[in-house]
């Protein structure tokens, strides 16, 4: 317990340094009192553990720092008229608030890039962040390319994903955008494959898969992309476009789409997933890489195999 709440006080004081570097001038005795508060919880969660979740003033304050963030970083925009803010901190635990302030600036980076018309609407929970607001069609973001990569690979490296949906409207001039920052993946659940009865082990995948399967009508919808096939096998294979012998075997297979900005990518998994626990025991490996096929049959014995997404995608 002590050597968490010891990481969990590090990270927060890397992030609040993060957020100093980030930001203007304004924000810094803030972020100073900040990083105050997070150095009182980790003295006096020294002494005693029952107290962690005592601290209503520093929920208030953090709340204050993301509302500037917020602030500084969005209503710059002189084309945005409005923006409507809803918060919803009440079950926050001092991880989500970590998790939070770990990817809102980058988030935000990204969501500078847009020129948003009108009112924008705005999300901020444990769950994550999502930003909904009409833009211009006739304005490019490509020329933001790299920046966005660089900014996805680091929301990645947090286990946190930016995913983005369009929705056209009759006046062709404008679109409705809407972003989403998913900050709900788990380390005590897993989405799991059950191999037991033909390599004796379960396969794991992040949490966060249950909310991202698509049918076979949305999957031959889908535009020229980038598949990845793990299959029964273990193997992977890659392809651009949704493979025939996915129609025929679709009973037995199970298609997720992650449309992130510039490059989307479709996993085809072999069975049919279900979420539970994720195991404790020692028989639990993660890949580290992704899902190297070395690593997978040096540990093909063990009972419970972990895929770590987050890193598959980061290296595709």
């Amino acid at each position: 317990m002590a050597n968490n709440v010891t990481k969990e006080f590090e990270q927060g004081m890397q992030t609040l340094e993060d957020i100093q570097a980030l930001s203007d001038f304004s924000l810094s005795p803030l972020v100073d009192r900040a990083a105050f508060h997070f150095s009182e919880i980790h003295r006096k969660a020294e002494f005693s553990f029952e107290n962690l979740n005592s601290f209503s003033k520093i929920q208030s304050f953090l709340e204050k720092t993301i509302d500037n963030l917020l602030t500084h970083y969005i209503l710059r925009d002189a084309v945005t008229h409005q923006v409507l803010l809803q918060k919803k901190y009440d079950d926050m635990s001092l991880e989500s608030w970590n998790k939070l302030l770990e990817v809102l600036p980058t988030s935000l980076q990204i969501l500078s890039i847009f020129k948003f018309v009108g009112t924008q609407n705005i999300q901020v929970s444990k769950e994550g962040i999502n930003v909904r607001g009409l833009i211009k069609t006739d304005e490019s973001i490509t020329r933001f390319r790299e920046v966005v990569y660089r900014a996805s690979r680091k929301l990645l490296e947090h286990k946190t994903i930016l995913t983005y949906k369009i929705e056209e409207l009759e006046d062709e001039r404008i679109c409705w955008l809407e972003l989403s920052v998913d900050m709900e993946h788990s380390e005590k659940l897993s989405y799991n494959v059950d191999f037991l009865e033909t390599l004796g082990m379960k396969l794991g995948f992040s949490s966060i898969f249950s909310k991202y399967r698509i049918s076979k009508e949305d999957a031959f919808e889908l535009p020229r992309h980038l598949i990845i096939e793990i299959t029964s096998n273990l193997e992977i294979r890659k392809y651009y476009r949704v493979p025939d012998h996915y129609t025929r075997d679709l009973d037995s297979k199970e298609m997720l789409h992650f449309s992130f900005l510039f490059r989307p990518v479709s996993i085809i998994i072999p069975k049919t997933g279900f979420l539970e626990r994720r195991p404790t025991n020692a028989n639990f490996e993660d890949t580290g890489s992704g899902l190297g096929q070395q690593e997978v049959k040096n540990q093909i014995n063990s009972n419970y195999r972990y895929i770590d997404f987050f890193s598959l995608i980061n290296q595709s």
